[in-house]
């Protein structure tokens, strides 16, 4: 059994929402229109950046609270983008809407 700070993060669970905070949600819109501005499905994304196809969705409906090498795989394999990218279209994103 694991002692210390690596026994407390084996503990807690991946966070995943039902419904997802406002910045989450913003952040996985984002994503999308970075998807969608290149013309990519979410299974080619996924393909691109070696992930699912569920793991796109549930981060682009903000289902899935994704780890920073997760979102630098999809940014930079999945979408040829970078964090300014992201950061431009995490503006875009109007934050009281939810499609």
């Amino acid at each position: 059994m694991r002692n210390g700070p690596d026994r407390q993060r084996a503990l807690v669970p991946r966070a995943r929402y039902d419904t997802p905070p406002p910045a989450l949600w913003r952040l996985g819109a984002a994503f999308k229109a970075l998807r969608e501005a290149r013309n990519l499905k979410q299974i080619e994304a996924a393909s691109r950046a070696e992930m699912t196809e569920s793991q796109v969705s549930d981060i682009e409906r903000g289902k899935n609270n994704p780890g920073w090498l997760l979102v630098m795989r999809l940014l930079s394999a999945g979408l040829d983008a970078n964090l300014h990218d992201l950061a431009a279209a995490y503006e875009k994103v109007d934050k009281h809407e939810r499609h």
